[in-house]
């Protein structure tokens, strides 16, 4: 019997006891749980990026292009002979880089053959004004002679133009303007024995001297006009519009040369019209008046010379001068607008070295952002921390 009821006892317990362990676990777990620290999610704050800023007031400015240019000539000519003949008198300042006035005789040639020609000319007119004054008388006589035969004729005669000499007179008067032709011709080749100066002008190239003989269409001589030079400059096809071109009212220059350290004034006058198939900028042309100083004005500007062009631009009126670096992308600015980042659109009017003027899209209220942002948004919080003056 003991035997029986110890069997039965061992059989319960091993039935109970993983039972016991696994209502401990459970109990162990459900215990531990209740005691873990519970943290309470709060809703994420918005932190203000801190920004520095800085207020523009508009302004009116005047701008200017700082370009290279060279000095070409206004006017320039290659001098020549229109009649061959002899040298026989020229200009004391007919020298290489002299000065000549205009009017002023620069090459003389020998005229006597043209002389000849005058008298041989007039003596063919002369005899050609005889040979009409006797045509004429032919005329009276052929006339009286036609109206004595329609008398002693029985039947019409009609007159004719063979019978009136009507030829005979337009031949006559022919051959007298062509005599007067031809003397008016060797008049002419006689004054072109004297060769003058049609401007103010520079001698580049001396190409004759006294005892010469020139032949008709020959070069004598190089000139270039003295009262005024050109500066050819390269400016940045975009800025062109910035400039006023006019004769009289164009944008003022000042020309300075790198290697005299002198300066000039001129004035832009128009542009070459064409784009530098080199460079792909455009071509202004800056003059220059008195540019030898010929007046008391100064020192020569030289030819050929490459100068410094500082050229004065149109008035922008009630623009914004701001740093380059803050022009965002796509022309836009920072702005903070009560505690919100705001980009703006802007209008650039110019730029100009380190600093671009703003013609719209900005007001006096407009804190602009100096700080740079890593990755602004619009309608990020930002916080001025102070204010740049």
């Amino acid at each position: 019997l003991m035997t029986g009821k110890t069997s039965l006892f061992h059989q319960i317990v091993r039935i109970l006891l993983p039972v016991c362990f696994i209502a401990a676990g459970v109990y162990g777990y459900r215990y531990y749980k209740s005691q873990e620290t519970r943290v309470k999610r709060r809703p994420p704050v918005q932190s203000a990026m801190l920004v520095e800023t800085v207020s523009m007031a508009p302004s009116d400015h005047v701008g200017s292009i700082s370009v290279m240019g060279t000095v070409v000539p206004d006017r320039d000519v290659y001098l020549k002979s229109q009649v061959g003949g002899k040298v026989v008198h020229l200009s004391p300042a007919f020298v290489r880089g002299g000065v000549v006035k205009k009017g002023e005789v620069l090459v003389k040639l020998d005229d006597s053959d043209y002389a000849i020609e005058i008298q041989k000319a007039r003596s063919a007119l002369e005899k050609t004004q005889s040979d009409l004054a006797i045509e004429l008388g032919n005329q009276k006589i052929a006339l009286e002679e036609f109206k004595l035969i329609q008398k002693m004729s029985k039947n019409e005669v009609n007159a004719t133009d063979l019978a009136l000499r009507k030829p005979q007179l337009a031949q006559a008067r022919a051959a007298v303007k062509n005599a007067r032709a031809d003397l008016d011709k060797a008049m002419l080749n006689q004054s072109r024995t004297t060769v003058r100066v049609p401007f103010n002008s520079l001698v580049l190239e001396k190409k004759v001297d006294k005892g010469s003989l020139v032949n008709a269409q020959e070069s004598i001589a190089t000139l270039v006009n003295v009262d005024s030079f050109h500066v050819e400059a390269l400016v940045p096809p975009d800025q062109v519009g910035a400039l006023d071109l006019h004769p009289k009212t164009g944008s003022r220059a000042q020309i300075t040369s790198p290697f005299s350290n002198r300066q000039w004034q001129g004035q832009v006058i128009r542009t070459t019209g064409r784009i530098s198939a080199s460079s792909r900028m455009a071509g202004v042309l800056v003059e220059v008046k008195d540019p030898l100083g010929l007046n008391g004005s100064g020192q020569p500007l030289m030819l050929d010379d490459h100068v410094t062009v500082d050229i004065q631009c149109r008035l922008l009126e009630q623009v914004y001068p701001l740093p380059r670096n803050l022009l965002r992308d796509n022309d836009s600015v920072w702005v903070n607008q009560g505690g919100r980042l705001l980009i703006k659109q802007v209008t650039v009017a110019w730029k100009q070295d380190q600093t671009v003027y703003v013609s719209e899209g900005l007001t006096p209220d407009d804190k602009i952002i100096v700080t740079d942002l890593p990755a602004p948004v619009n309608g990020m919080a930002v916080q001025s921390d102070k204010e740049v003056p």
